[in-house]
């Protein structure tokens, strides 16, 4: 059996470099340690065995003989979503939840929100100044936020909304930060010390916020319209196997859940893609030449479809994945990943960053070459945006169309500059890379 190590450096230390600075954290352990090692400085309770080949991350994500098992979430995503949330339910609840959200999330009912989608972007580039910088993360995150919103309550206008809004863009702003959101990521610095406190701030802000959804849960149940398409609507007439309806605590865990992954993510994948395709002015022509080929208004999913499209999203998500690392398994029973032995009571993972990074996989891993994607085909285990198995992303699918059809309705409608040609570096915000530095300028077309 091959012997898994750690980085020679103290686990308070490491836990302060992957807070700080995560694309130098794995890339660091991948230069050590050829296919796995233990990942001290993520806290889940418990150190952490990161693997990332494709054949490792097949046998996790496959689990053929049931080794492995979902994990506890004793970490600052049970502080944000609660115990009923898909995010942190485990075992048998947590693959019924699934069952009774995917359907939401794919195929066309996703579909029927292409035009909307498009119209949100366009909405919010209309409102930019001309010639006068602006921050692309900022822009990418009202968008995917006003989306999400509109998905989950069908209107974005409304005053509670709003306020759903600042308070989303008060939480993550809390925990994105390097220096006041620490004590999100280290349990022994969870105190109540008041509302100045970082902890005090985190639970006054959650706490308005379930206040404002059960208002709005209370509302529906007060006065149903079964006309209503949104995904609040949608969950409050689902029911599970047994006809049960969501207790308004499993709806609030379920909404958290959405408002936030479906947010953060995805903004930033917006953002990365704007960015790669304005410095380089033939990715530019030739995704122009492709959306050319569609006429003047096109389908939103026959944009959806385009190869060429598709392969800058590809990409944009190899190169800067939603999350770094799949969520971790649980070892229920020794066993063997790819010669390495897992006991019971270890947790495991797949480094989806360094997995996307791999040499023998991307040949050039640090050029942005569309070209792959339209050249070959990879695996499950070899392109994994949105992890895989038992807990993949449950919004990979609507995250994708709003990345394709985002990326597409500003290229063929604005003509956009980088304010500042220099390289821009991946910063962590919560589990994300993030352009955080990313600022462009909006020019006449």
């Amino acid at each position: 059996m091959k012997q898994v190590e750690g980085l020679k450096i103290p686990i308070w230390l490491q836990r302060i470099q992957y807070i700080t600075n995560p694309v130098s954290y794995w890339e660091s352990a991948y230069q050590t340690y050829p296919d796995a090692f233990w990942a001290k400085g993520i806290d889940f309770g418990s150190p952490l065995m990161v693997f990332y080949t494709p054949e490792a991350a097949q046998q996790i994500i496959e689990n053929r003989h049931g080794h492995f098992t979902t994990t506890s979430f004793n970490s600052e995503l049970r502080a944000i979503f609660g115990d009923s949330s898909f995010f942190t339910l485990e075992g048998m609840r947590h693959q019924q939840m699934r069952k009774l959200l995917i359907p939401m999330l794919h195929g066309k009912q996703i579909q029927s929100y292409g035009q909307l989608i498009c119209d949100l972007v366009n909405n919010v580039m209309q409102t930019l100044p001309t010639h006068k910088s602006f921050s692309v993360l900022e822009v990418t995150q009202d968008i995917s936020m006003q989306v999400m919103i509109k998905l989950l309550f069908g209107s974005y206008q409304q005053e509670r909304y709003q306020q759903i809004k600042q308070l989303m863009i008060a939480m993550v702003s809390l925990f994105a930060s390097n220096i006041a959101g620490i004590p999100l990521f280290f349990r022994f610095l969870q105190k109540d010390l008041g509302p100045a406190s970082p902890w005090g701030n985190f639970l006054n802000q959650r706490q308005q916020m379930k206040e404002l959804i059960y208002s709005e849960i209370a509302e529906r149940r007060a006065h149903p319209n079964r006309e209503r398409k949104d995904l609040l609507t949608l969950l409050m007439s689902a029911t599970d196997e047994q006809g049960n309806f969501l207790t308004d605590e499993e709806l609030l865990g379920q909404v958290l859940s959405l408002l936030f992954t479906g947010n953060e993510s995805t903004a930033a994948s917006i953002a990365w893609s704007w960015y790669r395709v304005y410095r380089d002015s033939e990715i530019q022509a030739k995704l122009l030449e492709e959306l050319g080929s569609l006429g003047d208004s096109p389908d939103p999913l026959n944009v959806f479809r385009l190869p060429y499209l598709s392969a800058v999203c590809h990409e944009t998500l190899r190169m800067y994945p939603v999350t770094m690392f799949m969520i971790p398994r649980l070892v229920k029973s020794t066993t063997e990943i790819n010669g390495h032995q897992v006991d019971p009571g270890m947790l495991i993972t797949v480094g989806t960053y360094i997995i996307h990074q791999r040499e023998d996989i991307y040949p050039e891993p640090k050029v942005f070459k569309p070209e792959r994607f339209l050249e070959n085909r990879f695996s499950p285990y070899e392109f994994l945006p949105f992890g895989g198995g038992m807990r993949s992303c449950i919004g990979g699918e609507i995250a994708l169309y709003q990345l394709k059809l985002a990326l597409a309705t500003v290229v063929s409608r604005y003509q956009l500059e980088l304010a500042n040609p220099r390289p821009i570096n991946p910063q962590r915000r919560n589990t994300i890379l993030t352009p955080i530095q990313l600022r462009m300028v909006k020019k006449e077309r």
